[in-house]
């Protein structure tokens, strides 16, 4: 049996998870950020949701890994596969179980919406446009600022800010429309 860690593109055995812990406590800060406003709070820790996220990236071992911003942005992303997938084995449980609520991204504590129909509106857009669903991961998951954003995308922040005001109205009109 291979070592995946050898996968990661001129990695040492063991930079990949080097580079792991090295983001551990960014990766938990994400998961208080993300869970802040979930009704899945019931169910998992924010430490739990970490360390699935870090299981599934130790395990599925993406090909190529430049830093530990790529890193945080593979987290982030594996965390909200980590919910999602929690939302539907609830989901399928026999009993009721109501659905799981995040905030829609940039709206207020009031504005909640179900993971599943978050995902679902995210991966629309990702087909659309992945440019918007980038700054609405880096801005939405991740919690980075306009400015923070900006240094990760290489663009204006004047350009992010038209991005994430044009990937929050995208949404809302697709989750509208799926209403």
């Amino acid at each position: 049996m291979t070592n995946p860690s050898q996968d990661v593109e001129g990695a040492e055995p063991t930079n990949y998870e080097q580079l792991l812990a090295a983001c551990y406590e960014d990766m938990r800060r994400v998961a208080r950020a993300i869970m802040a406003g979930d009704s899945m709070r019931q169910r998992m820790q924010p430490t739990d949701l970490v360390n699935e996220a870090s299981l599934r990236l130790i395990q599925s071992m993406p090909g190529k890994i430049h830093d530990q911003g790529h890193m945080l942005a593979m987290a982030g992303r594996t965390m909200r596969r980590v919910l999602i997938d929690e939302a539907r084995r609830a989901r399928a449980a026999k009993r009721v179980v109501p659905p799981i609520l995040t905030q829609f991204p940039g709206g207020d504590r009031e504005d909640v919406i179900g993971v599943e129909d978050l995902d679902g509106a995210m991966e629309a857009l990702a087909a659309f446009s992945p440019e918007h669903a980038r700054i609405v991961e880096l801005r939405f998951t991740l919690g980075l600022t306009v400015e923070e954003t900006a240094r990760a995308t290489g663009m204006p922040e004047r350009t992010v800010k038209r991005r994430w005001a044009g990937a929050r109205a995208w949404l809302l009109d697709y989750l509208a429309a799926g209403a």
